[in-house]
């Protein structure tokens, strides 16, 4: 597991084992908003798919959203983000798919964690073992976990949903993001909703933004 980060960069991750849950989604749509917010902001890729990476090489050659970085050994991860810690304010993690030992090294650097669902009985019962994880390293570190909504339909309300079926665990669940093929068109361009694609996609995003920012105050 990963040493923890001395640097004084918010460190947020999004991280759940199981595939598919749009981590990456999450992870370059929330480091775009906190840039535009005003906040010098580096990704993180720890995934070996590369997701992130490949996200980024899409982009257009002047576009101005955050600089990606790959970190894939987990013992180094904390060093890694103090390294990059010292040029931005705020270190975005989008996590790997999978269990093991990069799983608890991206808890153990992060300050905020955010757990990524999609409104599936599947989803919620394959969170349940990286739950374990994230409740013993809440008792050891200054970590604030929540769960966020992921590709929900926006027609149904979040708590009809997802919202009971997470409350044994005692974490906030925040609205995250619908599914709306305004973030796969992004995507396949290397950019972000917030870059002119949707304006209820990036109304999406920057509320998510304000939820992770209370979760960081």
């Amino acid at each position: 597991m990963a040493e923890r980060p001395t640097t004084s960069a918010l460190v947020i991750s999004i991280q759940n084992p199981k595939g598919g849950c749009g981590k990456t989604t999450i992870a370059t749509n929330l480091a775009r908003a906190i840039q535009l917010d005003g906040f010098e902001t580096v990704i993180l890729d720890t995934d070996t798919q590369g997701s992130t990476r490949d996200w980024r090489a899409r982009s257009p050659a002047d576009y101005d959203g955050p600089r990606v970085e790959r970190a894939t050994n987990a013992g180094s991860l904390g060093r890694v983000v103090d390294e990059h810690g010292e040029s931005v304010d705020t270190v975005v993690i989008d996590g790997s798919a999978r269990l093991g030992e990069h799983t608890g090294s991206v808890v153990a650097v992060s300050d905020v964690l955010l757990i990524p669902v999609q409104p599936s009985a599947l989803d919620l019962w394959g969170t349940v073992e990286f739950m374990d994880t994230v409740e013993t390293a809440s008792e050891e570190i200054p970590l604030s976990p929540a769960f966020v909504a992921s590709r929900k339909d926006p027609r149904t309300n979040l708590s009809d949903q997802i919202h009971e079926a997470l409350t044994v665990y005692n974490l906030p669940v925040l609205e995250g993001t619908s599914q709306r093929v305004a973030y796969a068109y992004a995507a396949q361009d290397g950019q972000t909703v917030l870059d002119g694609y949707d304006s209820k996609a990036a109304a999406e995003v920057n509320t998510l933004l304000d939820d992770v920012a209370e979760l960081a105050a």
